[in-house]
């Protein structure tokens, strides 16, 4: 079992929910990311739980405590299903305490309370307990919630006394701490020998506490662990095989792609093959890509990047995982991938919880089509992306083509495009590749942008925001024309402003306002819309 110290004096522990959850004997696993601390009891059945991608043994009487941020997986292994209360509490700690009286200085909460399988015997005590708190879950303040909140202090005070800290050698909790240490290094050379003198056991008794532990024999274990890292980098890396077997602890990648066939049914490039082209995507990012290329996210951030007039067809069915994602959500979809950018790198480590996570950091120099180019590669359909950017680039010299022939824009035309804020009294500027029809105004029409704009283009900036309106004329006076996205403010803001008056595409009617729902986005599919749109407003204002 394992060992725990919990700080009382230090730290103020609240009671937040409690809930029963029964996973049937038939359907997909249960999953919770731990938001606060959890105590997770089974109360009936047996199966298998996963912490944080660490396998372990479930039947009644089992008792895990998790730290927040982890991810606990519940799957049933009896046709009855299995039934577990999940206890969420917070630690919090008390301003001028003593720390040292814990456990020294400066620890944390996660250090204090480790998470792993606790002793709770006998468990007749431990069930009334539990079913008792769960009876009064309701009650939160007042005199209920105060004894309510004194439960869970006895619950802690009932795991604390049956898992204090032993100075002697407990064979079990080093066990767990040589699985720790396999998931810490997937690719150390170990043996189930060498496995058991780190635990200061036996052979045999080390394979028997492991296998209570785990479910599993260690090799099992550990092929299990390695296949899933190999799994993981294979759909999210083009690396070469043999450099994927063996960051996953595999010397030789001939062993690796048979045993990978044993136990994943077939091969390591058929997986590759397969997956990608059937692979289940939490697109935080890049999302409108993998729609284009025929790829329907399972979620996707759509309350930040849905809503495109070109795009509703193609997001139905795609479940909003909000702003900002909600975990529980995505890891509820079952995703084999999670896909964003370095928007959300700090939360890189709980995604890749709940599936291998990629990010593609964005990079204002990185254009439109090497954007495509990465998510097809990605998808292993490359050829997917060359149709999408040959095609633009068709309807982009048709465009030219037209608008040139009617006389309208030409050579050395240059174009503005910018967003009004705060009542017209600052506005922000778009270079070619930050959406807002940037890429169909100056790489699918040809318009120039002006020395400022440019720079910024150049730079990989793209956008420069809230600037007051008297810079307006650095970076529009010499453009003929003028676009105006309407992201909440539109030029009637600008008609009784002078600065407005002074430029030469309010004078010779070439300003143009564009709606957001048609002109924010940057997918493919807008981006060829744009590119019309644009084409048409051109040809009938005749300027």
């Amino acid at each position: 079992m394992n060992d725990i110290g919990l700080p009382f004096q230090s730290y103020l522990f609240t009671f937040v929910n409690m809930e029963y959850i029964q996973c049937p004997s038939e359907g997909m696993p249960v999953k919770l990311f731990i938001s606060d601390y959890a105590i997770v009891g089974v109360m009936k059945g047996t199966g298998t739980g996963i912490i944080d991608g660490k396998r372990c043994k479930l039947s009644k009487g089992s008792c895990f405590l998790a730290a927040p941020g982890a991810l606990f997986e519940a799957d049933s292994a009896e046709p009855e299903g299995l039934a577990f209360y999940h206890l969420s509490f917070r630690m919090e700690r008390i301003a001028n305490a003593d720390v040292k009286t814990a456990a020294g200085a400066g620890e944390s909460a996660s250090v204090l309370l480790p998470g792993g399988m606790l002793n709770v015997q006998p468990f007749l005590e431990w069930s009334a307990m539990l079913n008792e708190m769960y009876r009064h879950r309701a009650y939160l303040s007042g005199l209920k919630g105060y004894r309510q909140h004194i439960r869970l202090q006895e619950l802690l005070y009932y795991l604390g006394e049956r898992n204090a800290v032993q100075s002697e050698h407990n064979p079990r909790s080093a066990v767990g701490r040589t699985i720790d240490d396999l998931h810490a290094d997937i690719a150390q050379r170990i043996s189930v020998k060498q496995l058991a003198e780190k635990a200061q056991v036996g052979i045999r008794q080390y394979t028997y506490l492991f296998k209570e532990l785990t479910g599993q024999s260690p090799m099992d274990y550990i092929t299990e662990l390695r296949i899933n890292e190999a799994k993981k980098q294979l759909l999210v890396s083009n690396d070469q095989l043999s450099t994927i077997a063996r960051n996953a602890g595999f010397q030789d990648v001939y062993y690796f792609s048979r045993r990978f066939k044993q136990v994943v049914g077939m091969a390591p490039k058929h997986f590759i093959t397969k997956r990608r082209r059937e692979i289940r995507v939490v697109a935080l990012y890049y999302a409108g890509i993998l729609m284009a290329m025929g790829v329907r996210p399972v979620g996707a951030n759509l309350t930040w990047w849905g809503g495109s007039d070109f795009l509703k067809e193609q997001e139905e069915g795609v479940v909003d995982v909000g702003a900002p994602p909600s975990l529980e959500m995505i890891a509820s979809l079952e995703p084999d991938l999670i896909l964003m950018n370095d928007q959300h790198s700090q939360q890189y480590g709980q995604f890749s919880k709940i599936a291998p996570s990629l990010v593609i950091p964005y990079d204002g120099k990185r254009n439109v089509y090497e954007d495509i180019r990465l998510v097809g590669n990605l998808i292993d359909n490359p050829q997917a992306a060359e149709r999408l950017i040959a095609g633009y680039e068709r309807k982009a010299a048709a465009s030219r083509a037209k608008i040139e022939t009617a006389g309208i824009v030409k050579g050395g035309n240059q174009a503005t495009i910018i967003r009004l804020e705060e009542g017209g009294s600052r506005f922000s500027v778009f270079g070619d590749n930050y959406g807002r029809s940037g890429w169909a105004v100056y790489r699918g029409l040809g318009l120039e942008a002006p020395t400022k704009v440019r720079q910024l283009i150049e730079s990989g900036q793209q956008i420069v925001q809230h600037m007051p309106i008297a810079m307006l004329p650095e970076y529009a006076e010499s453009s003929d024309y003028l676009f105006v996205v309407n992201e909440g403010e539109g030029v009637e803001k600008m008609m009784d402003k002078d600065i407005w008056h002074r430029l030469s595409a309010v004078n010779n009617n070439r300003v143009f306002e564009l709606s957001k729902e048609r002109f924010s986005y940057f997918d493919p599919i807008s981006l060829e819309a744009q590119l019309e749109l644009l084409t048409n407003l051109l040809l009938e204002r005749g300027a």
